[in-house]
């Protein structure tokens, strides 16, 4: 007791009295600047890869791999970007093509697919719905080496090699899209479906009118989760690229590798920096784009079936 006393009396203000209203506010001031610095410092390490790829592009072969480091390009040349488009075995904008191609047409396909077998295991009574929907996540632990094999052998099976749809079609089955759809449908009132049914509207109504609108926030940040695990999906693709104009962006930047620089078999670093700088700005513009859904869908985790 006698400690408390003491320390009471030591305060800078009454026993009992709120802490005064300037030094909370100082205290509040001074842990936001911190997380400012700290986030800011993190914000430079990560930045730094983009950085350091993209002044690379703009380096010659010696500058490139020059020890000690050059920091910036001096002087700063196009010379790789000129390469990057004039080599007549590199085809970027081909690539760049095929990465929309197959990208876009995996997003609406699997999106769709995602959506309306959540619809269903969501608001769906069917015999062994609950025994399938546990299938379906227990896919989730297996990777994706495993079914690789296979899925290559079948593809070939059914002469979809080196194809849009042989790219596309296997990827399109996604159970997380299922997962994420189904836990936020389940938070969708059964009476709003029920009065659409009511008024008339048949089952395709209800999906299209009721459900799809509601369950905006999810079909976007799975729109963009899609979207990233599509463009990036290089094993896959890379087997599917029978010849050199099928290759996406991803394998494409990979096969600048094996491009020899002049009449030296050495890998050119600057022409891989260009290639690299090409294959992350689709990316880069797509998240700026698309933010503040793909932090809504990351909060998504915590709705609750």
């Amino acid at each position: 007791m006698g400690n408390r006393a003491a320390l009471d009396s030591s305060l800078p203000w009454p026993k009992g009295a709120a802490i005064p209203r300037t030094m909370a506010r100082n205290s509040r001031r001074l842990m936001l600047s911190t997380a400012v610095v700290l986030l800011a410092a993190l914000a430079l390490v990560y930045l730094f890869p983009l950085y350091w790829m993209f002044t690379g592009s703009l380096k010659l072969q010696k500058g490139v791999i020059h020890i000690p480091p050059e920091w910036f390009p001096s002087p700063p040349s196009l010379g790789n970007w000129s390469n990057l488009f004039s080599i007549r075995t590199i085809h970027p904008l081909h690539w760049l093509q095929n990465s929309v191609i197959v990208a876009a047409s995996t997003v609406i396909l699997s999106v769709s697919l995602s959506a309306l077998t959540g619809y269903a295991f969501a608001k769906k009574r069917f015999i062994g719905s609950r025994v399938l929907f546990f299938l379906i996540l227990a896919t989730m632990m297996l990777p994706s080496q495993v079914t690789m094999i296979p899925l290559y052998l079948l593809v070939r099976r059914i002469h979809l090699y080196n194809t849009y749809a042989g790219m596309v079609i296997p990827m399109i089955a996604s159970p997380f899209g299922i997962f994420l759809m189904r836990q936020f449908m389940q938070s969708i009132p059964n009476e709003l479906i029920d009065a659409a049914r009511i008024d008339g509207a048949s089952e395709i109504g209800v999906f299209s009118r009721v459900v799809a609108p509601l369950a905006g926030p999810a079909l976007s940040a799975l729109s963009i989760f899609t979207f990233f695990n599509a463009w990036n999906n290089f094993m896959w693709q890379l087997l599917m690229a029978g010849d050199n104009r099928m290759m996406t962006l991803p394998v494409g930047v990979a096969y600048l590798s094996q491009v020899p620089v002049g009449d030296k078999v050495l890998i050119d670093q600057g022409l891989l920096m260009a290639g690299g700088t090409l294959g992350a700005i689709p990316m880069i513009v797509f998240f700026v784009l698309f933010q503040r859904y793909f932090v809504r869908g990351i909060m998504l985790g915590a709705v609750k079936g």
